[in-house]
């Protein structure tokens, strides 16, 4: 595994943590995480930043992870909008 392949994996891990805190601090019925709220939970700032977040959410959907609409443009992930996380999401938050 390459160290670019580590470092994206662990964002992805990373993210999908921060994810769980956001929808659980929300009230039942309107639980939503989305790429500004994950950012400003994980204390990051910029354009890059933001970037490197939305593409992270952006491979927990296509990996099944989260269940999500995503807004894309330029051919990169803009926005993520997570509703849930799934089973699969849950068995690697566990590991």
């Amino acid at each position: 595994m390459s160290e670019t392949s580590e470092f994206r994996d662990s964002l992805q891990v990373e993210v999908l943590r921060y994810i769980e805190e956001l929808l659980k601090d929300q009230p039942p019925g309107s639980r939503l995480a989305d790429t500004n709220m994950v950012c400003l939970r994980m204390r990051t700032e910029g354009e890059q930043a933001k970037d490197e977040v939305a593409a992270a959410m952006s491979d927990l959907l296509a990996d099944d992870y989260v269940r999500s609409k995503e807004l894309r443009g330029d051919n990169k992930a803009l926005d993520v909008t997570v509703k849930a996380i799934t089973e699969k999401g849950m068995r690697l938050l566990r590991n």
